[in-house]
């Protein structure tokens, strides 16, 4: 897959137009502006399932992220899809491959959504495009953890195929409030 690849578009339930492509250099204005809106949530929504963000990135910090999904994407490493809705990033997953030989047929499965574009199928639908590109990639176990009380998100890990293996108690620390965390898999190879 290449940079600034289309692999959808579509309404959402609300009827906004959605597209859903791979990330090219072009996009890290966009960028910056989607993950200072979701750091700015995080500090205002301690239920926000996201345990990176910790403050607003740098443009340069950015800039590295950014160029590390390219990377990732030319060396078929890295499976990464963004939801863009009136030209703005609204959402972005993606699955970065385990590097091992030995498991270079797994990879660790990531999504976050902006708010206000929650429930209305972007989450399911990026999720579906993320794994079947990983599927054709050759990473078909995929694996993900959330938090113990996203009842929402969970709910969707399982429709999309999604297994719970077990729960990571206290995996996460904020505020004070001690989270469990659930691990999950996919197995994709008879999708």
């Amino acid at each position: 897959m290449k940079p600034g690849k289309v692999v959808a578009e579509f309404q959402t339930k609300d009827g906004r137009s959605v597209t859903i492509r791979t990330l090219r250099g072009g996009d890290l204005d966009t960028l910056l502006r989607f993950a200072a809106t979701i750091s700015k949530e995080k500090a205002t929504n301690p239920s926000l399932g996201i345990v990176s963000l910790d403050r607003r990135p740098t443009r340069r910090e950015e800039k590295e992220f950014l160029g590390s999904i390219i990377k990732g994407i030319r060396e078929r490493n890295v499976v990464s899809l963004a939801a863009f809705s009136g030209g703005e990033i609204v959402g972005h997953a993606d699955v970065w491959r385990r590097k091992p030989k030995d498991v270079r047929h797994t990879g660790v499965f990531g999504i976050v959504i902006r708010d206000g574009y929650r429930d209305i199928g972007i989450g399911e639908r990026l999720t579906r495009e993320v794994l079947d590109q990983s599927r054709r990639l050759g990473v078909w176990l995929v694996e993900l953890t959330a938090f113990s009380f996203n009842d929402r998100a969970i709910h969707v890990y399982e429709k999309m195929g999604f297994n719970r293996v077990g729960t990571i108690p206290h995996k996460i620390v904020r505020r004070g409030r001690h989270i469990d965390e659930i691990a999950m898999y996919a197995d994709l190879r008879n999708r």
